[in-house]
């Protein structure tokens, strides 16, 4: 097919990367599934030249099948992206395309990388297929004009890019390296075999495998080498050996006979580069239902448990055999979050590591000679484990990868790879990129969910935390040296983790991700690789306002060229970016501490705490400056009560002097590691004044950053009802841990039934509002005649009501209530309130000291419906601050609309009018 008249639909490749920034788009229009991969598309229209300027006046294209199809010239780009604004075209059906043809014109002849990112469909260039859906590619293109055709199998809502560069990329030095490192990873020496067709019900039937075997380096891997394929079973036995050819359609036929039992076909591709060095790539696809293969594995399963018995039931061992079986039963079906897509290399992975768990676990000797109850790793140190959350009693699991010679006797940096979905990472992407091959020193590499694309807030942080103390009493880990990374909504998790927990972390590493702009202060003592593309649209708050206020010897700004949010994916986990962040340790004690917190959760860097903020204020922030002489200087903003962690341990002196205002204090660092200031009352001065109240705490140097159960609890019983730790948390506090929802035990009518069961599965499900609102929990349910106090005596609750005396357990507890609830009204601090009402509120759980406990009561069911927090609950990101009404304690929803507030909001407006 040959094209012409495409001066408007022209790109010119100078000496920086390009996007098509015009092209003519034809349809959509019906092809068969897959574009039929390999074969000529063109097949489908009956013209032999397209002149697309005059189909754009003459009503578009003739189809072979009869009829037409439009087409015309966009030019119109979208923000976000720099790309062609796809927007006004309807999303496409099934076995809809729409074609995009554009001009790339060459200024001279040169290697040319496309970096696609995570597009369904095709790009052919100069009428050859060179990308279906294969991942980024480098050729050759001579000097001139050269036809870009992108067959797009659906329109993307934003996550759509094609960067185009050739050799003249005047980037900065860490870019380029970054980009070499890529390509070497990611292009040179790879192909990829695709699956044309999927024959419908495999089952007792041998149908053929037609497959395309792709290039994606069509520079150092020629066409004319051959190629020669290995087909094995899932026992590793060889089943046959063939030639195959580049690029071109092929079939395999395989017959129940010779495959056997197998679950699936394994076939290793043997290739070779220009010179002559040989290369692999295995492909692997099921020949049974998945559903079959699950049901064999399950049983194989129930014999290694009965005749075995090898490890306790609830051990890590049997829970890493659970957990990867309940995978495989949940790919059987559609998963539930949309983006959680599957491929063939997990299930391959998950067989293999289950057929290594039932043959080989209970003959080897333990991996871990401290710790024989862990995982099983498959040959190359890399393991899938899974365990019991807490926060739900869902089974979570992580990734792993252990040095090669990992051993219990030392301690190692743990990077922290964090997930931009709700799992990223597994089995095979961990093999496929070898993280840290050929580091003088190695480390641990772990991903787990954080349950969705949360941000880092509020689950996302629960799920964070609670998946890392796994990982840290599973493992020897070094706490001085632990690292986090990850790109985009990865990023953005790595950023609030880091700005939450300052004294935690050793450095991060983020991509394409934003910090909370306000609290940027609390990183000044954080190493920070921060890389952002020019044209991503989150630019200025990803890039600009960190390399502004951050900049330090310890801060790293990296920008990419003419890369989007989108583009800088591919960047990401490279090891020149990994092993940037192994180079620091975590600073102790820092000279200087800024530090701002809206969260009484968030209260901590290195040696300064707040412990009590001002509830009528909403951020309180601490200064600290340390000299070598033992002096320090305090400054404190909205802070009612302050702790400062400093001993002889830390700081190698006997006395320090502490200047706060124009009052000094001296600390004994001989005697006493913990010295508490608590502000006073005084109407006298205008600044505010603090006593020292010096304590002998349990804290050692190697828990920095940690609170003990006992300061804890102490730190929960204060304000009179009011959990310091909620302080800027509101009702979103009682998400911070584990959860259970309890129901009434009865209900009045089934209208009343359905409401609160309605609220109840919003409640335990909750959404987060970005690109994709799923998060991955769903919290225990239960009526309150059901469940015991001593079952919720570690739980955080929820309870429901629509009438106190069908709720057993918030009628035992009612004198413990903060607010009154009738069916007449509510009372309020002692106000009546008539009329339906439908109301939120937190407050310490009476049967525990360090439980929350959420209330949600109305007088009219059908107000559950209506209020916009009891019908469906969205998680806000900490970026954005706080929430105007889920950071109060309180949210009524009433005759009078929707209204916010604090418990000590309330005090505080009373004692002023008494006042």
């Amino acid at each position: 097919m040959r094209f012409t008249h495409l001066e408007k639909a022209t790109t010119v490749l100078l000496d920086h990367p390009v996007r098509l920034t015009s092209a003519y788009a034809v349809g959509p229009v019906k092809l068969p599934e897959n574009c039929g991969v390999g074969r000529a598309w063109s097949d489908h229209f009956t013209p032999e030249e397209w002149d697309l300027e005059r189909a754009c006046n003459e009503e578009g294209l003739e189809l072979s099948a009869g009829g037409k199809v439009a087409c015309r010239l966009l030019t119109e780009l979208d923000p976000r992206n720099a790309e062609l604004n796809l927007g006004v075209f309807p999303p496409l059906t099934e076995q809809e395309r729409l074609l995009l043809v554009s001009n790339l014109r060459c200024a001279a002849a040169q290697e040319v990388i496309f970096r696609p990112f995570e597009g369904t469909g095709q790009i052919w260039v100069d009428g050859i297929l060179v990308y279906a859906e294969s991942g980024p590619l480098r050729l050759y293109l001579e000097e001139g004009n050269h036809t870009v055709v992108v067959v797009a199998a659906f329109i993307p809502d934003e996550a759509r890019s094609i960067r185009i560069s050739g050799t003249h990329i005047y980037d900065s030095a860490d870019v380029a390296e970054l980009h070499q490192e890529f390509v070497e990873r990611n292009i040179r020496f790879h192909m990829t075999w695709l699956e044309v067709e999927k024959p419908a019900g495999r089952e007792g039937e041998d149908s053929p495998v037609l497959f395309y075997l792709l290039r994606k380096d069509r520079i150092d891997l020629p066409v004319d080498q051959p190629l020669w394929v290995e087909v094995t079973n899932d026992e590793g036995t060889l089943l046959d050996r063939f030639q195959a050819v580049w690029e071109q359609e092929q079939q395999y036929v395989w017959n129940e006979e010779v495959t056997g039992n197998t679950g699936m076909l394994h076939f290793t591709v043997t290739y070779q580069d220009h010179e002559a060095r040989e290369h692999y790539f295995v492909y692997s696809m099921l020949v049974r239902p998945l559903s079959a293969v699950v049901e064999g594995l399950q049983e194989e399963y129930d014999q290694y448990n009965h005749f075995y018995n090898i490890d306790a039931p609830g051990s890590v061992r049997n829970l890493q055999a659970e957990g990867l079986l309940e995978e495989l039963k949940r790919l059987t079906a559609l998963p539930e979050d949309p983006f959680e897509i599957w491929d063939y290399r997990i299930v391959r992975e998950y067989i293999k590591l289950l057929k290594r768990i039932f043959t080989h676990a209970y003959t080897e000797r333990p991996q871990h000679p401290s710790r024989k109850d862990n995982i099983l790793l498959c040959p190359d140190g890399i393991g899938e484990g899974f365990f019991v959350s807490r926060l739900d009693n869902s089974l979570q699991r992580y990734t792993i990868q252990l040095p090669r010679n990992y051993s219990a006797d030392r301690q190692y940096p743990l990077i922290v790879l964090m997930p931009g979905k709700r799992y990223e990472l597994g089995l095979p992407d961990f093999q496929k990129r070898g993280f840290g091959q050929g580091w003088e020193e190695e480390a641990i590499f772990v991903t787990f969910s954080c349950r969705g694309v949360t941000l880092g807030s509020y689950i996302g942080e629960a799920a964070f935390l609670e998946a890392l103390d796994v990982i840290l009493q599973a493992y020897r880990v070094e706490e001085d040296r632990i690292y986090l990374t990850g790109y985009s909504n990865g990023a953005y998790a790595a950023w609030a983790m880091a700005q939450a927990y300052p004294s935690r972390f050793a450095a991060i590493a983020v991509i394409a991700g934003s910090p909370h702009p306000k609290h940027l202060m609390n990183l000044l003592n954080m190493p920070i690789f921060n890389m952002v593309g020019d044209q991503d649209y989150l630019f200025a708050q990803a890039y600009t306002a960190p390399e502004t206020e951050l900049s330090s010897d310890h801060y790293k700004g990296v920008v990419e060229r003419c890369a989007n949010h989108w583009d800088t994916h591919e960047l990401r986990l490279l090891d020149g970016v990994l092993s940037w962040l192994m180079q620091w340790k975590r600073v102790m004690v820092p000279q200087r501490i800024a530090y701002r917190t809206e969260r009484g959760r968030h209260n901590r860097a290195y040696w300064l705490e707040l412990t009590q903020a001002d509830e009528n204020e909403e951020y309180a922030e601490l200064y600290g400056e340390l000299s070598k002489t033992g002096k320090l200087d305090i400054r404190a903003v909205h802070a009612d009560e302050f702790i400062i962690h400093l001993s002889h341990e830390l700081l190698p002196l006997e006395l320090a002097h502490v200047h706060i205002g124009a009052r000094i204090f001296v600390l004994d660092l001989l005697e006493y590691n913990r010295f508490r200031f608590v502000k006073i009352e005084s109407r006298e001065r205008p600044s505010p004044e603090y006593r020292l109240i010096a304590e002998r705490g349990s804290e050692t140097y190697g828990s920095f950053g940690k609170e003990t159960d006992d300061e804890t609890a102490m730190f929960r019983l204060k304000s009179a009802g009011r959990n310091p730790s909620g302080y800027g948390m509101g009702v979103l506090d009682v998400y911070m841990g584990r959860l259970h929802i309890v129901l009434p035990s009865s209900y009045a009518t089934p209208e009343e039934e359905q409401a609160v069961k309605r609220t109840a599965k919003a409640l335990a499900s909750p959404r987060t509002a970005t690109w994709n609102p799923y998060i991955g929990v769903h919290y225990p349910v239960v009526a309150s005649h059901m469940i015991s106090e001593e079952e919720l005596a570690d739980s955080n609750v929820i309870c429901i009501t629509s009438g106190l005396s069908r709720h057993e357990l918030l009628q035992r507890h009612q004198a413990h209530l903060q607010i009154t609830c009738t069916e007449k009204g509510y009372i309020l601090d002692g106000d009546f309130t008539a009329g339906e009402y439908c109301l939120s509120y937190i407050q310490p759980a009476p049967w525990s000291t360090s439980q929350q406990m959420l209330v949600v009561a109305t007088n009219s069911p059908r107000m559950l419906g209506k209020n916009l927090f009891t019908r469906r609950l969205i998680m806000p990101g900490y970026f954005n601050g706080l929430h105007p009404y889920l950071n109060k304690d309180i949210i009524v929803y009433d005759s009078k609309g929707v209204r916010a507030f604090n418990f000590t909001s309330i005090n505080h407006a009373q004692q002023k009018l008494q006042g």
